[in-house]
């Protein structure tokens, strides 16, 4: 039983806790009154706006309990401080729009502090459904820096009353802002001027405004001040209005110096929702202090009491007359290619008028480049402000110099931009290195561009340099590999021709090129050599030899970058090959365009550089034997002694050596011995004249002449042979440099020491 008591005990109060949240929330129970406004208003946080809306109080008057004395109080928020606010008409009612059963007599409106008490003294019910309203304009809203979102008015009425108890959101407050914009960053000289002008947008009504301050503060850099505007009220905004216009101001242009120049706007002065959010144009200039300003961008620090962006400006820019050059492109052309174009490059002005008409600018080549095309004006590129330049022409007879005229200056101020683009050279095929281009001409520009860098186009390797001697025939040599560097860089067509008088340009036809593996003098072929193309797909002719010469024809150039394997090389050498490697060199039209054409230069050369034909080296083979009738070796003499060594071996003089004016002299056949000639390449003449031949060398001397001869080729010696106890004395050191050998002197030993 007591179980069953204890059940209905907990079911009661679990009911009774059900009943208590059906309970509706606590209001006034007879309020019958709905608010509304017209507009939710834009505001910005820290101003007084217009609000420009009707806060409406709407009554049901046919169902309400209408009471005399029904009031309502209606606050704006707390937090933050600083709200205030004006409804029109406050104590008077002239303003207030009344509907329905509600007379304006019937309203009054008292303000204590910021509350509103707003209070019907009578409404009239009627037995139909009737709906009475009464409308009261805003004046002013004070809005409080910080405050954002929406602004809502709480309204709070005592029981009993017909007005209803919450919260209606009137205004929405946000932090304005202003943007500020040059339309135009003009180069200035030393003399100052007008800078761009100044373009300064609110985001919303009242976004330029003090609060302590200045509403904006532009500073000028060291070196720089503020000439203009005048101080005085700020132009008529391009749209918008100030709400007080005399009192939105150029207050100050003195600041720090003369380098803030300061706007104000005050709180009355602001923009509102009613006249608008402000653009202003601003156009100052300024005056230049040579001896600090910086060379450059003028740039104004942005900063003040208004939410302002960005916080620095590009108004101008400070130059002196100047005139620079700059390459913008450095690609790698290939050696001996006709016509490649090179990297651009331009000319820029410091400011206008810096480059004067009438005077000249010059490029010049490398030795060993010369042009093909020209530079031509990059229209799109370039900024030319009025300046104009003659057509370039070449200087001189070698093609390597050419030269323009300023026809035309720039404008002042912003200073002229010239970009050269579709530039060609043409290098020599053993040119390697930058393309380095010398500028000078009358107008004092100076300076190097580098606009391009020149690499072979092929490369040559053999896979072995065996040793071979001289007198035998057919010996073989390594394979020799020709590669290219990229596809194409081996021609199939001497397509090219002279264009004017200085330089070579493509022509788009031609006969068929060819490649030439060249051995040196005294080398030749003993059969053709086998040519193939190992990799890519590069088609070559028929393949001939002609003594010291293989030629091999192209059929068509490359697609895929080819290699060439010439295989089965034999050489024979006569007697006058010397010591050493053998070099062959890769040459023809097919690796080298500039020996195309019939170019003609003041010295009468009939290919474009006459001394650069060679595309590639490699030594083939090493000759290990001398020619025949010579030695080598090394012989030592010593002062006054008839005793000498050579090749470690004693040796007897017919005479000592001498000392003579500081030279050493010993007979004619022991230096000619010494330096490996044999005695049947030493010729006496009974006239005086002795001849002596090693190798490909001949050397005459005359007894008591100071000149000597190395194939025809006169030199000067200090002292002249002479003839002593009936032998012919020669200086030592002036035969032995004359015939290949090297000399040491041992002054402590009073010896010499002959290499060969």
């Amino acid at each position: 039983m007591l179980k069953t008591r204890k059940r209905w005990v907990s079911l009661l109060v679990a009911v009774a806790m059900i009943a208590a949240l059906l309970v509706p929330f606590a209001g006034t129970a007879s309020a019958a009154a709905t608010y509304s406004v017209s507009a939710v208003t834009p505001v910005t946080a820290g101003t007084v706006a217009t609000p420009n809306t009707y806060l409406t109080v709407t009554i049901d008057t046919a169902t309400a309990s209408v009471a005399g004395g029904s009031t309502v109080f209606l606050d704006l928020p707390s937090s933050p401080s600083g709200y205030a606010w004006t409804l029109s008409p406050g104590v008077a009612n002239a303003a207030v729009v009344v509907t329905g059963a509600i007379a304006k007599a019937d309203l009054t409106f008292t303000k204590s502090g910021q509350t509103y008490k707003i209070a019907l003294a009578n409404a009239s019910a009627g037995g139909t459904s009737t709906t009475s309203s009464f409308s009261v304009p805003f004046t002013s809203l004070t809005v409080p820096g910080g405050a954002s979102g929406d602004i809502g008015v709480t309204a709070s009425a005592p029981g009993g009353s017909i007005f209803a108890n919450g919260t209606l959101v009137v205004a929405t407050a946000a932090t304005g802002a202003v943007t500020l914009a040059a339309e135009s960053s003009p180069s200035l000289s030393s003399g100052g001027g007008a800078i761009g002008v100044i373009d300064i947008k609110e985001s919303i009504p009242g976004s330029l405004v003090n609060s302590t301050g200045s509403a904006l503060k532009l500073t000028l850099p060291a070196g720089y001040t503020w000439t203009g505007p005048a101080v005085g009220a700020l132009p008529a905004p391009v749209w918008g209005a100030f709400a007080v216009p005399a009192s939105a101001t150029v207050s100050s242009i003195t600041a720090n110096g003369g380098r803030e120049l300061d706007i104000s706007v005050t709180l009355a002065a602001a923009s509102t929702s009613a006249t608008g959010a402000v653009f202003v144009k601003l156009a100052p200039s300024i005056a230049i202090d040579e001896t600090v300003a910086k060379l450059g961008d003028v740039t104004v620090t942005v900063s003040g009491d208004s939410t302002v962006s960005p916080s620095s400006l590009v108004v101008a820019g400070y130059g002196t007359y100047s005139v620079a050059a700059k390459a913008l492109e450095n690609p790698t052309i290939v050696a001996g290619k006709v016509g490649s174009t090179i990297g651009k490059f331009q000319i820029t002005e410091g400011i206008g008028g810096s480059l004067i008409a009438g005077r000249t600018i010059t490029l010049a080549l490398p030795t060993n480049i010369v042009w093909s095309q020209y530079p031509v004006v990059d229209t799109a590129n370039s900024t030319l402000n009025g300046l104009t330049l003659g057509a370039w022409a070449p200087v001189g007879s070698d093609g390597t110099t050419i030269k323009a005229s300023v026809t035309g200056a720039s404008a002042a101020g912003t200073g002229a931009t010239v970009v050269f683009k579709s530039i060609q050279v043409t290098p020599a095929v053993d040119f390697s290195g930058n393309v380095d281009v010398t500028v000078g001409g009358s107008e004092g520009l100076t300076g190097t561009l580098t606009l391009g860098k020149v690499a072979a186009g092929i490369t040559a390797a053999v896979s072995t340099s065996p040793d071979v001697k001289i007198g035998l025939a057919a010996q073989a040599t390594g394979d020799l590999t020709i590669s290219e560097v990229a596809a194409g860089n081996i021609d199939s067509l001497q397509n090219f021709a002279v264009l004017g008088a200085t330089y070579l340009t493509r022509t788009g036809t031609g006969s068929q090129a060819t490649i030439t593996v060249n051995a040196p003098d005294g080398v030749a072929f003993a059969a053709t050599p086998t040519v193939t193309v190992t990799a890519g797909d590069l088609q070559l002719g028929t393949v001939t030899s002609d003594t010291g010469i293989v030629t091999i024809p192209i059929k068509s150039n490359s697609v895929t970058a080819s290699t060439i394997k010439v295989s089965g090389i034999q050489i024979t050498l006569d007697r006058t090959v010397p010591e050493g490697p053998v070099v062959f060199k890769i040459k023809g039209t097919g690796v080298n365009e500039t020996t195309q054409g019939t170019l003609i230069l003041a010295a009468g050369e009939s290919v474009l550089f006459p001394n650069s034909a060679t595309a590639a080296k490699v030594a083939a083979a090493n000759v290990i034997t001398p020619a025949p009738g010579e030695s080598t070796g090394t012989a030592v003499f010593k002062i006054g002694a008839t005793s000498y060594t050579l090749n470690g071996a004693s040796a007897t003089l017919d005479a000592a050596p001498y000392i003579k004016n500081g030279r050493t002299l010993l007979p004619v056949r022991a230096i000619a011995n010494a330096v490996g000639v044999s005695d049947d390449n030493i010729i006496w003449d009974p006239a005086g004249k002795v001849t002596i031949i090693k190798g490909d060398r001949v050397v005459q001397l005359t007894i008591g002449s100071n000149v000597l001869l190395v194939n025809g080729a006169a030199i000067t010696i200090e002292v002249a042979p002479e003839i002593t106890a009936g032998r012919t004395f020669l200086p030592l050191r002036a035969l032995a440099q004359a015939l290949s050998a090297s000399i040491a002197w041992d002054a402590t030993a009073q010896t010499v020491t002959v290499t060969f």
